[in-house]
């Protein structure tokens, strides 16, 4: 307790103003201090100016790359708070976002809570009435689900095979998500060449829709830091068609017009192929 009055005293300090009229006078009889002049406080704490560190370019992991090339397409998105946590996920891992469709506003106070410090990227998020015209810019779209049929049935998106998803530069890579409570919808789904699900081995088989573009995203990255397997590009993969064409015509039975009409089921076959250049030339000269 005298420890204690002594560090009061010493806190306050001496007191020489004279008291007002009208003053009331405080502490010991005599005292001069009054409640026109604040005590001073008991102690002062010196705290630390809170600051967030943000990495350079060199500090940062020399194998880390910004998936630049890579398009997040959100399709019927109802919650802002999925909005905001999205374009945050973006920012951090250097993607552009797209929006189909939403039912909530980009510019909603919870949305733009869960965006900070992406804010402005929420806001100028491209818009787009529908996920066709969403996607028909980018060398190939992945649509995401774990509802689907056809996605149940496959093996989860692991690291290799998001390697062979990346389409060689400058070609862009579109994710596609659906809505939070009914998922992706088949047609939305079936404008896209690959469908994919996302690893849940634990008991729940579905992904929060930000946590599942965080999960997508980070396979994504884990790829990009391993060897260099581009997709093969457009011209490789017709290269692909022509050797398949050849095979075709070569075995007999097959004249021109049906050879026309398989062309575009032999396309989406291609497309369905998670191959480089190396994979295509071992299937050219099987096929050829």
């Amino acid at each position: 307790m005298a420890l204690w009055r002594e560090q009061r005293q010493a806190a306050a300090g001496p007191v020489s103003h004279a008291v007002g009229a009208g003053s009331r006078c405080i502490g010991k009889p005599g005292s001069t201090r009054t409640l026109d002049a604040p005590a001073p406080p008991l102690y002062t704490a010196v705290m630390p100016a809170r600051h967030r560190n943000r990495p350079t370019a060199a500090a940062r992991a020399p194998s880390l790359h910004p998936l630049e090339r890579v398009v997040v397409v959100l399709a019927d998105t109802d919650g802002p708070e999925n909005l905001g946590s999205v374009a945050r996920l973006c920012g951090n891992f250097g993607c552009a976002l797209r929006l189909v469709r939403p039912n909530c506003a980009v510019d909603s106070r919870d949305a733009l809570k869960m965006a900070h410090p992406c804010e402005t990227s929420l806001q100028t998020a491209a818009q787009y009435p529908t996920v066709r015209a969403a996607v028909a810019d980018l060398d190939l779209a992945v649509a995401t689900s774990g509802k689907l049929r056809q996605a149940v049935a496959a093996e989860p998106l692991d690291v290799c095979r998001a390697r062979l998803l990346m389409p060689a530069p400058p070609g862009r890579l579109g994710l596609l998500f659906g809505n939070e409570r009914t998922g992706l919808g088949a047609d939305d789904a079936a404008l896209c060449p690959r469908l994919v699900r996302l690893p849940t081995p634990g008991e729940v088989d579905s992904l929060n829709l930000a946590s599942a573009v965080a999960v997508a995203l980070t396979l994504l990255c884990e790829a990009a830091r391993g060897p260099v397997q581009a997709r093969a590009d457009e011209a490789d993969r017709e290269r692909l068609m022509a050797a398949m064409l050849r095979g075709a015509r070569s075995r007999g039975g097959l004249d021109d017009d049906r050879l026309a009409r398989l062309r575009p089921r032999l396309a989406e076959l291609i497309d369905k192929m998670d191959v480089n250049a190396a994979d295509i030339d071992v299937l050219a000269w099987l096929v050829g």
